[in-house]
């Protein structure tokens, strides 16, 4: 599972940066076909942001057809 990690003074919107980790990961084969991402209860705990970043970041990524929800 990946762990994401948020620069907060990069200027770069947070979800924007989880999407970027994501496909970093895919790209680079930390995260394969079939892994789970951490639900956004998790994202939210571990990096004190809003819930609605998170799934801001998963629907994209589904959009782009990079996750499919389960």
């Amino acid at each position: 599972m990946i762990a994401y990690r948020i620069d907060r003074q990069s200027g770069i919107p947070t979800y924007v940066q989880l999407i970027l980790q994501t496909k970093q990961a895919l790209r680079l084969g930390t995260l394969a076909v079939g892994d789970r991402l951490p639900t956004a209860k998790e994202v939210v705990t571990a990096l004190a942001i809003n819930p609605n970043t998170v799934l801001k970041a998963y629907r994209e990524l589904e959009r782009d057809g990079l996750v499919q929800p389960r």
